[in-house]
C-alpha cells in the first residue's frame, strides 16, 4: 500500500515521463525512416495519454511538452535541432501538441471522475452500513461502540473512541480497534479536545490534518501512550455537535490506511461525527428519562406507602386511644374484667402497630442495601421449630407441625431466614381457614434445600398469585377477611434473595404452600 502511494506521487510521474520518453526515442531513432513520422507521433501521443491517465493532467501536460520536443528534435527535419522547416511540419507539431494536451486532460479528468465516483460509492456503502448498524442498536452506549467499529473499518485506522465532557473533564465512553484506543485522555489530549470544541473544527496531533470545513489546526507534540503497543502516529479530534451544542469529541488514532477516503476524509468523518453526536444525545435523553422515571417511581412508592399503611396505623392507634381514654374516664366504675380487656386491647394493638412499623423499616433496609447477610450452616429443623415457637401467639388453637430430617442443613443467614419464615407462618395464620393446621416441612433436593409453609385454604385467587410478592399488593378478592399493608411477603422475598435463595407460591382451593429454596450446606463447609 505504501509503495503504491509512493508511485502515485507527481515527482515519480515526471521521472517516469522523462525515462519512458528517452527509451521510446532511443528505440525509434534507428528506424525512423521505416516507421514514419505519423506513427512516431502516434506512439509519443500514446505515451502522453498513459502518463496523463496515471499521474493526472499536470504531469500529462509536462509529458506532452516533453514528447513534442523529443519528436521535433529527433524525428522532424532538420534533425537534432529545434528548428522546423516547412509549414506542414510546423502545423503537424502544433496539432500533435494540442491533441496531446487535450487528450491527456480529458483522459485525466475522466479517470479522476471515475475515482470520485468509486469514492462516493464506497462512502455511500459505508454510510448505509453505519445506518443499518445504528438502527439495530437500542442501547446508546452499544451504539457508540458499534459506531467506533465502523470508523475503524472505514478508515482502516488503529482505533477510534468517543469522549464526553465538553466542560474539560473528558471521559472515555466507548472505543474500538487497538487496545491503545481505550486509553483515558491525558492532559495534552484533553487540551487538544478542548481546542477542537472551542474552534468548532478538527485538531490533529501528528501526521496530517482532518477538518470539518475550515483549515485544521495541526500540532506535533510527543503523545505518550501508557500501553505496550506502538503509539499512534497521528490523532484527530473531531467535535460532536448537534443542535448548536457540543456533546463530545470523536478521537481517531491514525494513520488512515489506503482507503478511498484517505485523500478526502472530511465529509465521511463529519457524517460519523454527526451520528456519534446523536448517539450521545440519546445517552443524555436516556439518563434524563431514567432520572425522571426514578423520581416518578419514588413518588409512586411514597404515595403507595402512605395509602397502604395509613389504615394500618390509624386502626391500632384508634384502639389504643379508645382503651386508654376509657381507663382514664373516672366517671365510669370499670370492673376488673373490663380493665383487663382494655389492657389486652392496648397490648395487641401496640403489637400490631409495632409490626407495621417494623415491616416498613425492614423493607427500607432491604432497598437501601443496608442488610448484609452472614451465611453459615444452620439446621433446617432448628429454623422451622424456632419459627413455630415465635408465632405461637398468633397460631394458638391451630395444629402447627414440623417435618424435616434432622441432618438437613442450609447455608444461610439465620436471623434473616428466620424472620422470613415467621412472616410466612403469620401470613398463613391470618389468611387460611380458622382453626386449620399449618405444616412446616423441609427436604434436600440435590444442591438445595426446600423449606415450605403450607396451610389448609381457602387459597389465593389465580389472578393474585403472580403479584403476592409485590410491595403494597393486596388481594383483590372482596371476601378477604384480613387487611394488611402488603409488605410482609415483599420482605420475605427480599430477605430470601439476600441469602442467595428464592421463594415461590403454590395455591389452590385446598390451601396455599410457600416454598423457600436455599443452598445446601455441604460437609466441607460444616467441617470448616
Amino acid at each position: 500500500m505504501r509503495a503504491l502511494a509512493f508511485l502515485r506521487q507527481p515527482r515519480v510521474g515526471i521521472a517516469a515521463a522523462i525515462g519512458t520518453t528517452a527509451v521510446l526515442t532511443a528505440a525509434l531513432a534507428p528506424f525512423q525512416d521505416e516507421v514514419g513520422l505519423l506513427n512516431e507521433g502516434l506512439l509519443f501521443l500514446l505515451l502522453t495519454l498513459l502518463v496523463s491517465s496515471t499521474w493526472g493532467w499536470q504531469v500529462g501536460l509536462f509529458a506532452a511538452v516533453l514528447t513534442n520536443l523529443a519528436l521535433n528534435f529527433f524525428f522532424v527535419p532538420p534533425l537534432h535541432r529545434l528548428i522546423v522547416h516547412g509549414p506542414a511540419n510546423v502545423f503537424a507539431l502544433f496539432v500533435f501538441l494540442l491533441v496531446s494536451v487535450i487528450s491527456g486532460s480529458l483522459l485525466s479528468t475522466a479517470r479522476a471522475a471515475a475515482r470520485e465516483a468509486r469514492r462516493r460509492q464506497a462512502e455511500t456503502e459505508v454510510l448505509l452500513s453505519l445506518s443499518r448498524t445504528m438502527i439495530g442498536r437500542t442501547e446508546p452506549r452499544d451504539a457508540l461502540i458499534a459506531l467506533c467499529q465502523e470508523v475503524v473499518q472505514a478508515f482502516d485506522a488503529r482505533g477510534a473512541a468517543v469522549l464526553s465532557g465538553a466542560d474539560g473533564s473528558w471521559t472515555l465512553l466507548a472505543f474500538a480497534g487497538a487496545d491503545s484506543a481505550g486509553r483515558q485522555p491525558d492532559a495534552e489530549e484533553r487540551a487538544m479536545a478542548g481546542r477542537a470544541v472551542a474552534e468548532g473544527m478538527s485538531v490533529m496531533l501528528g501526521q496530517t490534518g482532518l477538518s470539518t470545513g475550515r483549515r485544521p489546526r495541526i500540532v506535533r507534540p510527543r503523545v505518550p501512550v501508557p500501553h505496550a503497543e506502538e503509539p499512534p502516529r497521528s490523532i484527530a479530534f473531531v467535535p460532536l455537535q448537534v443542535g448548536g451544542r457540543t456533546l463530545g469529541v470523536l478521537r481517531l488514532d491514525g494513520p488512515i490506511g489506503e482507503t478511498p477516503f484517505r485523500d478526502s476524509p472530511n465529509r465521511l468523518l463529519a457524517a460519523f461525527a454527526s451520528e456519534a453526536a446523536l448517539a450521545l444525545q440519546r445517552v443524555e435523553l436516556a439518563q434524563a428519562a431514567a432520572h425522571a422515571d426514578a423520581l416518578m417511581q419514588a413518588d409512586k412508592m411514597k404515595s403507595a406507602l402512605l395509602a397502604s399503611i395509613s389504615h394500618d396505623l390509624k386502626t391500632p392507634l384508634a384502639g389504643i386511644k379508645t382503651g386508654v381514654s376509657s381507663l382514664l374516664d373516672r366517671s365510669v366504675n370499670w370492673s376488673p374484667e373490663d380493665v383487663q380487656a382494655f389492657l389486652e386491647t392496648i397490648d395487641s394493638q401496640a403489637d400490631r402497630l409495632n409490626q407495621v412499623i417494623s415491616n416498613v423499616l425492614d423493607l427500607n433496609r432491604i432497598e437501601a442495601g443496608a442488610v448484609t447477610p452472614m451465611p453459615k450452616p444452620v439446621r433446617a429443623r432448628d429454623l422451622l421449630e424456632e419459627a413455630r415457637n415465635r408465632t405461637a401467639p398468633v397460631t394458638a388453637g391451630r395444629n402447627v407441625c414440623v417435618d424435616v430430617p434432622t441432618d438437613v442443613r442450609v447455608l444461610t443467614d439465620e436471623s434473616l431466614i428466620l424472620q422470613a419464615l415467621v412472616n410466612l407462618v403469620e401470613n398463613a395464620a391470618k389468611y387460611s381457614t380458622p382453626g386449620g393446621s399449618i405444616r412446616l416441612t423441609g427436604s434436600a433436593r440435590g444442591s438445595v434445600v426446600e423449606l415450605s409453609v403450607e396451610d389448609d385454604g381457602p387459597g389465593i385467587a389465580p389472578e393474585d398469585v403472580p403479584h403476592v410478592f409485590e410491595r403494597f399488593y393486596r388481594a383483590s378478592e372482596p371476601g378477604t377477611r384480613v387487611k394488611g399493608s402488603g409488605l410482609g411477603l415483599a420482605i420475605v422475598k427480599g430477605f430470601v434473595e439476600l441469602c442467595g435463595g428464592s421463594v415461590r407460591v403454590e395455591s389452590s382451593a385446598a390451601g396455599t404452600r410457600f416454598v423457600v429454596t436455599l443452598p445446601l450446606a455441604e460437609q466441607t463447609t460444616l467441617s470448616a
